[in-house]
């Protein structure tokens, strides 16, 4: 159970990069991501609301996790190095989500797939984003006004 937690930790970051770099990658049809996690991947999959939904709460909560994570690590290297200071997309994630709670973010994840099954191909990332993260912010990535509904 914990190699498959681990793996899971990689492949979240790995999402979460992807998709902060606005990377939808194609993958051929036999990549699956939740299927054999031995198997050498072509290119990294983004986590999607199809496979979010075949997800055990552990899983869901262990890729939560390795957001909050990458979000504390890029945190914790800005208090040693303030010069690389930015409102890039991790900053605005963590005001975005500052004192929501884990199960909460799920919940509203959970519920944008029930309500919206059409969307199941959007990345969960996208959902976090648009749903959760920016109804907060002021102001989107390097403090730029928004815009439009799916922009930065």
């Amino acid at each position: 159970m914990n190699v498959f937690k681990t793996v899971l930790r990689f492949l979240c970051v790995l999402s979460l990069v992807a998709t902060l770099s606005d990377m939808t990658p194609a993958l051929a049809a036999d990549d699956n991501p939740t299927g054999d996690l031995t198997k050498e991947l072509k290119e990294m999959p983004v986590l999607t609301g199809e496979t979010w939904q075949t997800l055990q709460p552990d899983a869901k909560i262990t890729f939560i996790w390795g957001i909050g994570h990458v979000v504390t690590i890029e945190e914790n290297v800005i208090q040693r190095h303030p010069e690389l200071k930015r409102q890039g997309f991790a900053a605005k994630l963590a005001e975005g989500l500052r004192g929501v709670p884990m199960e909460a973010i799920i919940q509203d994840i959970d519920g944008y797939y029930r309500n919206y099954p059409d969307d199941l191909d959007l990345p969960v990332m996208r959902v976090i984003w648009t749903q959760i993260v920016k109804p907060k912010l002021k102001v989107g990535i390097a403090d730029r006004p928004f815009a439009g509904p799916d922009g930065p």
